[in-house]
């Protein structure tokens, strides 16, 4: 697909997917568990070389679940639409028409569908359906410009001198390792901050729809804060381009304990240069 401004970076994190959605494929009914089917063991954001969402995301595994219990073959994949600053959003394709109703809107919006009463979503088995909020566990910063540089450091070097500067001693623990630093000149307010993320005006900038509470640098500091596995840092992917990607951690405190450290004002306090460092594992 052609666009007019950056697809990516898109940092991808494991969202805790919750709720239930009821399916009905016009021959028969059933519902999935959303929240042990997917829980917290899936990707908000996997693609492969083609923007097809992997079995490893949350909408790759949405779409694998559909198609074990339904009469449907289901897919999914990432799209832009047209436009300097929008941003990307899920699609489905199915071989008949399904409906889902999700439990709550909250529920439908991780998935990024929007809300409504009650909260059901049909897609045709006609064209793909794109969704028209972003999805839960990701955030792509949509600018140009900028940079993404990755140093060696080693922070366990020693270093001895003999009081009359005759001998030297040096001592090393552990391997290398590669400290990586983003920094993005311009990202949209709408892009950093839940409240600006709902502000007409704001979110028009970004091409955001007002309910979306997803795709936010202050959702990818949160995940920062909250541990996997009990007590582990949590990973995050890094996608340069489709199917492209390298996991990294943040490893300093200082990095997620306050958004607006990571922010300077750019312009107006409507736009605004994000820069953090996070280690790269490869």
């Amino acid at each position: 697909m052609a666009t007019n401004y950056p697809t990516h970076p898109v940092f991808s994190w494991k969202p805790t997917i919750v709720g239930t959605v009821d399916w009905d494929d016009g021959s028969s009914t059933g519902t999935i568990d959303l929240s042990t089917d997917i829980g917290s063991g899936y990707w908000g954001w996997d693609s492969d070389g083609s923007n097809v969402a992997s079995a490893a995301s949350i909408q790759g595994r949405l779409a694998a679940l559909l198609t074990s219990v339904t009469v449907a073959t289901v897919s999914a994949s990432y799209t832009w639409p047209d436009g300097d600053a929008a941003p990307p959003l899920s699609k489905y394709t199915t071989s008949v028409d399904l409906d889902l109703e999700f439990s709550t809107a909250a529920v439908a919006k991780q998935f990024g569908f929007p809300a409504g009463t009650p909260t059901v979503v049909t897609i045709p088995a006609v064209a793909p359906l794109a969704a028209s909020l972003t999805d839960a566990g990701h955030w792509q910063p949509s600018t140009r410009g900028g940079f993404d540089e990755r140093w060696e450091v080693n922070p366990n070097v020693g270093i001895t001198e003999t009081v009359d500067g005759s001998a030297r001693k040096l001592r090393t623990w552990g391997a290398s390792l590669t400290s990586r630093a983003f920094s993005f000149p311009t990202v949209l307010v709408a892009n950093i901050r839940a409240d600006a993320a709902a502000d007409v005006s704001q979110a028009a900038a970004a091409q955001r729809n007002i309910v979306d509470p997803n795709s936010l640098l202050e959702g990818l500091v949160l995940a920062g804060r909250t541990p996997e596995n009990t007590d582990d840092a949590r990973a995050f992917r890094v996608f340069t381009a489709a199917g492209v990607y390298r996991t990294c951690y943040f490893v300093a405190p200082s990095q997620v304990s306050k958004l607006e450290t990571l922010c300077s004002n750019a312009s107006v306090r409507r736009v605004w240069g994000v820069s953090f460092v996070m280690r790269d594992n490869g």
